[in-house]
């Protein structure tokens, strides 16, 4: 039998190595935001401690220049983490679309995926077919030779 050959095997591997690169791209989307968030979970640790040792050193007492640096300390750290949110929003939106393209991508490789295996199968049945008829033809020829044999013994 025939082995079968998909002529648009070269398109599929291309499909599939598309997909392989969107999922790359999705993971480093996916781990761009996580790591956004650690930075937001530093910074809100590094507000709520400073924001004690403020509260600390108000009860000691602390001079108004040094209750200042602390404040323009904790409005920095304040604007840090409001920029690192509007990034995570920003990341997220480029996780979305990756996570498009991936879809699409990987519709795509299934699509020919299918076709290739119904074009497959379709081949499958014609051989089947194929090699039915060709027994058929052998099983009546031997059929028509003992017929004749028969005949030619009266």
């Amino acid at each position: 039998m025939k082995r079968f050959c998909f002529k648009l095997q070269p398109m599929l591997n291309y499909r599939e190595y598309l997909e392989r690169v969107a999922k790359q791209n999705t993971a480093k989307a996916q781990m761009d935001v996580v790591q956004c968030e650690k930075q937001i979970k530093g910074l809100k640790n590094t507000r709520d401690q400073y924001g004690r040792q403020i509260e600390n050193e108000l009860e000691q007492g602390i001079s108004a220049l040094e209750f200042r640096y602390y404040c323009n300390y904790l409005d920095t750290v304040e604007t840090a983490i409001e920029q690192e949110r509007s990034r995570k929003i920003r990341l997220s939106g480029v996780l979305k679309e990756k996570l498009q393209e991936l879809k699409k991508k990987t519709i795509d490789k299934k699509a020919m995926g299918f076709y290739r295996e119904r074009l497959k199968a379709e081949y499958t049945q014609k051989i089947l077919a194929a090699e039915q008829k060709e027994m058929d033809e052998i099983s009546s020829i031997k059929t028509a030779r003992k017929l004749s044999n028969e005949i030619s013994e009266y």
